[in-house]
């Protein structure tokens, strides 16, 4: 559902999305039983000094995507612009939200471009990955 229209108020939150991320999730995602690494494979993990497998950070990108698409929809894929920071590392089970702010309403010739701050945390409310996006409405 599109949400984002060029009325909308500056410090409105986008609807968060949340995902309990699960080890049999980071083996479906990372190609398991056929990959076997610090993303599918405890031991392996273990090994490297982690207390688990690691969630892949693509994951986080994902979710702050899905947000985005559920707020701009098609403008999305027409005018979105995305960049993403990995903070922290990930080990399930671990719930996830992305949540997302508009920061920012820029005019341009096309339109009103949304600038959105965005960002997964984890179940401390710990920042995992924070982005900046923007798209044309």
């Amino acid at each position: 559902m599109t949400t984002a229209i060029r009325d909308i108020e500056v410090g409105y939150e986008l609807p968060s999305l949340s995902v309990l991320f699960t080890l049999e999730m980071c083996r479906a995602y990372s190609g398991w039983p056929e990959k076997r690494n610090f993303h599918t494979d405890v031991e392996l993990a273990r090994k490297k000094g982690f207390p688990s497998v690691l969630v892949e950070a693509s994951v986080s990108g994902a979710y702050i995507n899905e947000i985005l698409t559920r707020f701009f929809g098609v403008s999305w894929f027409r005018s979105g612009k995305l960049r993403l920071t990995f903070l922290r590392v990930v080990h399930p089970p671990q719930r996830l939200t992305a949540k997302g702010v508009v920061r920012e309403k820029i005019e341009e010739d096309s339109g009103v471009r949304l600038e959105v701050e965005a960002w997964v945390e984890n179940e401390k409310g710990e920042k995992v990955t924070v982005a900046t996006a923007s798209a044309l409405v």
